[in-house]
This record gives C-alpha cells, structure tokens and sequence, in this order.
C-alpha cells in the first residue's frame, strides 16, 4: 500500500542527501583547492628565494644563503629538494638532501613555469615547481651574459595528502550525521504535519449508518484538508438524506401492507370460521385486496429498475395531442362526478417518447389532478410546443396545499391526506411518473402559484413528422 508519509520522506531525504552531497563536495573541492594552492605558494616562495640567492661568484654560480634558509634542505631533515641546471642541463648546484639522487625535470619545455605531483628521491610523494629565470647581477656578470638557469624545487607532500584526507574524513562524517539528524527530523515533522490527515481519517473510520449526522471541524483543519473536510461533510449529508428516506420507505412499505394484509387476514379467518354463511363478496374483496397489493408491488419493482438504470425507453414520433385525449377519456366520468371544469388548450404537437410510458405518466398526472382537485375547482390541460420543445401542462386547483408539500410531491408513498385517496393510491405515482420522465429524457415539475393552484409540467423534445 502507497504510504503519503513514507513517500514524502523518501523524497525528501533523497533530496537532501543529493544536496548535501552536492554541498559537501563543493566544500571539499573548495577547500581541497585553498589548502593546495597554499602548498604551491610556498613552493613558489621557495623557488622564488632560491632564484634571489643564485648569483655568479668567481666564475661560478653560487647560493648566499643562512643555514637557517636551508635547514629543511639537509640531510637531516630532507622535507625540501631543490637543483639547478645550466642551459646545456649541467648541474649547477643542488640541496644536500638529495644526496647522491637527482631530480627529473619534466619532458616538457619549460615556457612558463609548472607544478606537478611527484615521487620524491626517498620514495616518498611530493609536489615539485620548475622554472626558467636569469640570476641577480653580481661579481664577473660579464662572463655569464643572458644566463637562463632551470630551477626545480620539490617539497614532501604527505602533510600535504594528510590534511587533504582529513578534511575528507571530515566532511564524510558530517555528511553522516547531518544524514542521520535529517532522517529522524524530516520523519518526526512529516508525522507531526501529517497528523491532521491522520485525525480526519480516524474520525471518518468512526462513522457508520448510525452517526451520519455527525460532521468533520473543517474550521480547525489545515487549509489543504479544509476542502476535503467540506466534501465529506456533504457526501454525509447526502447520505444522511439517503439513509433517512430509506428507513421511511422501508416504514412506508410496511405501513401500506399492514392494511390489506390485515384485511385479508380477517377475511380469511370468517370465511373458516363460518363457511356456510360465507358470501360471494368475500371472494370479490379477496381478490380486490391482492390486486391492490400486486399493483403495489409492481410500482415498486419499476421503482427499483428505474433507480438501476434497467428501465429501457423505446422513442418513436407519437401525437401528443391525440395520446393526451386518449388519456384523459377514462378520468372523465369521475371529473363530472366531482363538478369539476376542465378547460382545455392544445396545439397539435409531434413529439418523441415511449408511448406506454408516456401513458403512464399522463395516466397519473389526470388520477391526481382529478382526485386530489378541490370540489367544483377546475383542471386545465395545455399543450404548447416550439423548436426548443414540447410542454404538457396539467394544473388543478387545491385547497390546502403549501410549497413545503410540492417539494415532497415526487418523495415515495407521500400523500397529503391519505383519507382521500380512499385506499387507491399508495403515494407512488408521481414517482413513478418522475422516473419514467428521466428515463425517456424528458422532465417533470411541479408548481404551485400564488392563486394555490398545483401545475405539472411535462417537458421533452419536439418532433416533426417525415414526409410522406
């Protein structure tokens, strides 16, 4: 598994160490470079001094020089070497530290002066300095006109190599430790940055379907988390919602069965407590209630296959003039029945749909407009349609009826007054008619005016029909 932290610390101690390395070795070469360079300057202070000192004397070339100068260059103390060379490389003086050796002049031509690394007469390493110089006027110049001798001089570099390895050991140990803080101070401050995700996770890990109304303290979080917090706070909420409308559904199932199975029941228990007196209407009311029941479950079984994206639209051209008075015949009767007016305003109209489904959800919109309208109220059908669309309005007026009740009208099993409905309706046909909408691409709304008047408005696409 993909760990935030453990990534996090990788990289981060993988960039230090790249930069610490980088760092260190900048200091090294840096100071490796001074401490050298400063070990050339005394070979060429050295080299220097003796090119001051050499001078003809009687014919000869001859050093004027302290024993205190050339205490490093004796036998005793062999740490310096030094040898000059007459153009034709006859040697013209040398240091007593060299004894019976000599010194090797590079192969190279010296045009300028040069520095290399060595190994000293003794087997020892050593840095050596070469040149070309002219020496100090003196005594009998004249026999030595444009003299050009060739000077090596050569020092022991092991203290030289010594302080080069220990700046090296060092910088190595420092590296190691700065290392070793690094890790453990980058681990503790990820996991003291990190702990707010942490907390966030723990409390998420403590919700469960029965503490959904809790919520995360987006306000005490880091700013990074306080979105996160914010998104999980309304994916609660939604699952708040959705939770509690479950249990209401299932509650709602329950309650609307209870009835027709405790009618069923009793029934069922006179019919075999008095068989003689049992009566033909007993069977009719039988079969009446296990209709009711079947039909309810089979709005509920088109529920659940619309919410699983089962339920499958099969558009063609329909006229949705003649399929809305076909529609209507069956609720005109009981529209009379109850005095209602019925006013209509229709265009003709092609439209595209699913006709069964279109019916359905036409079939529930007039059985709730005619059932639910206020006695001697009015319904108005009105068909309207451009090249942006097709509108089916359905309103009916009401009497009591509040906006917070149009926000529950397509919530399953709501009814307003269930002792209206006379056990015909479960409160499941405006779902019903809401999902088989969305299933064709269509969409239903209701509205309610300030004159209290409901309105269902049934939106979907125009169609013209092909020519003939």
């Amino acid at each position: 598994m993909i760990s935030i932290r453990r990534q996090l610390t990788r990289e981060l101690i993988g960039a230090f160490f790249i930069l610490l390395g980088g760092a260190l070795a900048a200091l090294y070469f840096a100071a490796r470079d001074e401490i050298i360079e400063q070990f050339d300057d005394a070979l060429r202070a050295k080299a220097l001094a003796i090119s001051s000192l050499t001078m003809p004397h009687d014919g000869e070339i001859r050093l004027d020089a302290s024993d205190q100068f050339f205490r490093s260059f004796s036998k005793q103390r062999p740490l310096d070497f030094y040898e000059i060379w007459s153009p034709d490389n006859q040697v013209l003086a040398r240091s007593e530290s060299l004894s019976e050796a000599n010194l090797s002049l590079p192969d190279k031509s010296l045009t300028r002066p040069r520095i290399w690394n060595l190994q000293l007469p003794d087997n020892r390493p050593g840095r050596a300095l070469a040149l070309r110089f002219s020496p100090e006027e003196g005594e009998h110049q004249e026999l030595f006109p444009n003299l050009q001798l060739t000077l090596m001089v050569a020092s022991d570099s092991e203290p030289l190599d010594e302080a080069l390895q220990e700046l090296l050991g060092i910088g190595c140990i420092a590296g190691v430790l700065l290392a070793g803080a690094t890790g453990w101070l980058v681990s503790r401050v990820l996991k003291r940055g990190l702990q707010p995700l942490k907390d966030l996770a723990d409390q998420a890990a403590r919700i469960n379907a029965d503490s959904l109304t809790s919520r995360f303290p987006a306000a005490g979080l880091p700013a990074e988390l306080q979105p996160i917090a914010g998104r999980l706070n309304e994916l609660l909420a939604r699952l708040e919602i959705s939770f509690e409308r479950e249990r209401r559904f299932s509650a709602d199932v329950a309650h609307e069965l209870r009835t027709p199975l405790a009618e069923l029941r009793t029934l069922m228990e006179c019919a075999l407590k008095w068989p003689e007196a049992r009566e033909p209407a007993t069977d009719r009311e039988v079969l009446a209630i296990a209709a009711q029941m079947q039909a309810m479950v089979a709005s509920l079984l088109a529920l659940v296959r619309g919410e699983e994206q089962q339920l499958v639209a099969h558009l063609e051209t329909v006229d949705l003039t003649k399929l809305t008075e076909d529609c209507w015949r069956p609720f005109a009767g009981r529209a009379v029945e109850r005095t209602l007016m019925i006013i209509w305003e229709v265009a003709t109209v092609q439209t595209l749909a699913d006709p069964a489904l279109l019916r359905s959800i036409l079939g529930n919109l007039f059985e709730n407009a005619v059932d639910y309208a206020s006695a001697g109220g009015e319904i108005r059908i009105r068909i309207e349609g451009d090249a942006r669309g097709v509108k089916l309005r359905v309103r009916n007026s009401t009497e009591n009826l509040s906006m917070e009740d149009v926000a529950k009208m397509f919530d399953r099993f709501w009814r307003k007054e269930e002792a209206r409905s006379g056990g015909k309706h479960f409160g499941l046909g405006l779902s019903l008619a809401k999902m088989f909408s969305q299933a064709m691409g269509w969409s239903l709304n209701a509205e309610l005016d300030e004159q209290r008047r409901l309105e269902f408005v049934l939106s979907g696409p125009v169609s013209q029909p092909s020519a003939g």
